[in-house]
């Protein structure tokens, strides 16, 4: 994930056209585990994917198979519906374990579902209670800017940007009250070589958390194998293997998968690019943006935040 440069964020994806593997410095496991929908907290269980962990019976929001970016021949709700209580399926609704992710996804060991420490820290620090890094990056109040996120194990989802006050604490509920809006109906894909394709975006903006605030899908489909979702490349190739869903234009069989794989020595997944909206009317100061992905694979949500610095330039705001 590619953010401002702080806290748990390894990375500088906002200023020039920068492209990440998405886990220098080991940014990428900072997250939540044991996820469901309608639950509330999270669990840290890893052995449970296909159904929720509290017995909640909540139903999903996201259930057009065009927003679903695993299993969408399945009805929604339907028993051959295994991601229905998945983060994703209602979008912000899920707990975390802290909106900045925590050290490996649990605060016990969470290899079996990838989760593993960065060195010098233990199972379950908070990425809220993490200092911040001496690089400061600017934003000029009323002004768009550029984020982008890379994916480390393709968990399928969608995601957003948030922003806290740095006087307030760094809770869910402070970032809930700032999403930030996507500008435009566009997203571009950004590689390693420095090629780009611009794409079309999915928004979300109905049944999501907070009610009625964009959230984008993960344009970037893993492959079809059940449950494993291509890992160690199953269901990525044969007859019956292929994307979970039609790859968005330019992105073609070097682009979609689980993850990059000696057993694929040519895919290589690209950044995923955004345009934000920052607030014209929001006081300068100091803040924390939290980029949360829900995913729709795994009863998880991986966090990402970083501290900016927010002035006012009445030449934009005009």
């Amino acid at each position: 994930m590619n953010i401002p440069p702080a806290r748990n964020a390894g990375t500088d994806g906002l200023e020039g056209k920068y492209w990440s593997s998405g886990c220098e410095g080991m940014a990428c496991m900072w997250f939540s585990q044991g996820c469901s929908i309608g639950c509330p907290n999270c669990t840290e269980n890893n052995k449970v994917f296909t159904k929720s962990l509290c017995g909640s019976k909540t139903p999903p929001t996201i259930r057009d198979p065009s927003r679903r970016t695993f299993n969408r021949h399945a009805p929604s709700g339907s028993v051959l519906d295994w991601t229905k209580t998945h983060p994703w399926r209602a979008p912000g609704s899920a707990p975390v374990l802290d909106p900045c992710g925590v050290a490996g996804g649990a605060s016990k060991n969470n290899s079996g579902a990838g989760g593993f420490v960065p060195p010098s820290f233990k199972a379950g620090d908070k990425g809220s209670s993490l200092p911040a890094l001496p690089t400061k990056t600017m934003w000029d109040a009323g002004s768009i800017v550029e984020v982008s996120w890379a994916i480390a194990a393709n968990h399928g989802g969608g995601y957003q940007y948030r922003l806290c006050p740095k006087t307030e604490a760094l809770t869910e509920e402070c970032f809930k009250r700032m999403p930030l809006a996507f500008v435009g109906d566009k997203q571009v894909l950004r590689w390693k070589n420095g090629t780009e394709a611009e794409i079309p975006a999915t928004r979300v903006s109905e049944g999501t958390v907070p009610s009625g605030s964009t959230w984008t899908m993960n344009p970037i489909p893993t492959c079809k194998g059940f449950i494993s979702g291509g890992f160690h490349e199953m269901g990525c190739k044969g007859p019956l293997g292929g994307p979970q869903f039609p790859p968005p234009p330019g992105c073609d069989k070097t682009c979609w998968g689980y993850q990059p794989d000696p057993e694929a020595p040519w895919r290589s997944i690209p950044n995923i690019v955004d345009r934000v909206q920052i607030p014209g009317d929001l006081p300068d100061g100091e803040y924390v943006i939290s980029w949360r992905w829900d995913c729709e694979h795994t009863p998880q949500v991986w966090n990402s935040c970083g501290d900016v610095t927010v002035a006012r330039r009445p030449s934009l705001l005009v």
